[in-house]
């Protein structure tokens, strides 16, 4: 057990391209087919599934970043990501959000203050001293 937190990018990506298809006449889905769908539905070995003309979207999710024991950080989703509530769900983070934890995870060790980015105790949250362990 421990304060494992998990950061995936994912992207949708729809079968149809419905700009392409011909509304005035014979509706040609072939052709309105968007390429990387084709290219994931392989990837992933669902061409050959009997009812994957029934699939019109695909997610694909990548594991962008992993980090434990980083209470300081958790925290600082709790509070502008999460609208306080830490509750262990998926939450939407946007570039902008990633871009300002990296700036105050910078200022923090620049500074060298604990202030810009405090840790949080909770249970199996780890050490939450200001020590070697918070800075490295």
């Amino acid at each position: 057990m421990g304060l494992d937190m998990y950061l995936s990018a994912r992207k949708h990506v729809n079968k149809i391209d419905w700009q392409k298809l011909d509304r005035g006449g014979e509706l040609d889905y072939a052709a309105a087919t968007i390429p990387q769908w084709n290219e994931i539905v392989n990837a992933a070995g669902l061409s050959h599934v009997a009812a994957v003309d029934d699939i019109y979207g695909v997610s694909v999710s990548v594991n962008a970043a992993y980090w434990r024991k980083a209470n300081a950080i958790h925290k600082w989703f709790v509070d502008n990501v999460q609208d306080g509530e830490d509750n262990c769900q998926e939450y939407y983070v946007s570039h902008a959000e990633l871009k300002e934890l990296l700036t105050t995870c910078r200022q923090a060790l620049f500074k060298k203050d604990p202030s810009e980015l405090p840790p949080s105790s909770g249970f199996f949250f780890g050490s939450y001293d200001i020590d070697e362990y918070y800075w490295g």
